[in-house]
């Protein structure tokens, strides 16, 4: 996966410029869900990818497995480390913010993974996860797309969608509290020409993102 990725990385960012009224409408789901910035927290994006959101974001760490993700991401600025999101090498409760971007689809043990942003948030910390609805329009659509063409793009031969509730439960599992999301993206993505509503909730956006917090005192 990580040889397809790097194949295809300008190819992946350039995707955000064709559709730069997606990429403005999820990031305007996901700040909705940050609540307040403090420029003396530190936050990293898992699965940073070419650091489109992180950049835009303000979120100065990145973590990817795919070198040539990280590349463009180093040029926008961002603290790269080539890592996989089941294996995270920094030390416990150092961040105060994670987030996660259209990265469950790629992940190989979403547990793993879950346990692993909780291990390395601080108490009180927050995981920020957005994510293409299995369930939706939008999800379905991707699904039949990459049934038919699955290795048209690389990367996508590796992809597998998840419900709202599949993500939920495996946060909640984790240690993880006070969810709470929304949602976006109510069109087909060739017809978005303009920014989407933001809607509380999920089950009619094909984009939705899942808030969730680190107990403050953790007894683990």
């Amino acid at each position: 996966m990580r040889t397809s990725f790097d194949m295809h990385a300008q190819e992946y960012d350039s995707w955000y410029d064709q559709h730069s009224k997606v990429f403005d409408s999820e990031l305007a789901a996901i700040r909705k869900v940050m609540e307040h910035v403090h420029l003396e927290h530190r936050f990293i994006e898992i699965g940073v990818g070419t650091g489109r959101f992180a950049q835009a974001l303000h979120i100065t760490h990145g973590a990817d497995p795919s070198m040539g993700m990280l590349k463009f991401a180093r040029e926008r600025n961002i603290i790269c480390t080539q890592a996989v999101a089941e294996n995270l090498p920094f030390r416990n409760t150092i961040f105060d913010l994670a987030l996660m971007v259209t990265v469950d689809c790629f992940l190989t043990n979403l547990k793993q993974a879950f346990a692993e942003v909780y291990r390395i948030l601080k108490p009180g910390g927050r995981l920020i996860l957005g994510m293409i609805d299995g369930n939706s329009e939008l999800g379905n659509a991707y699904g039949k797309k990459y049934e038919k063409k699955p290795h048209k793009n690389g990367f996508y031969a590796f992809i597998r969608l998840h419900s709202v509730e599949e993500i939920s439960a495996c946060i909640l599992e984790a240690g993880f509290r006070d969810l709470t999301t929304v949602q976006t993206l109510f069109k087909p993505l060739e017809m978005i020409e303009d920014v989407e509503p933001i809607k509380s909730g999920y089950g009619e956006g094909g984009f939705v993102v899942i808030g969730s917090n680190k107990e403050e005192y953790d007894s683990r």
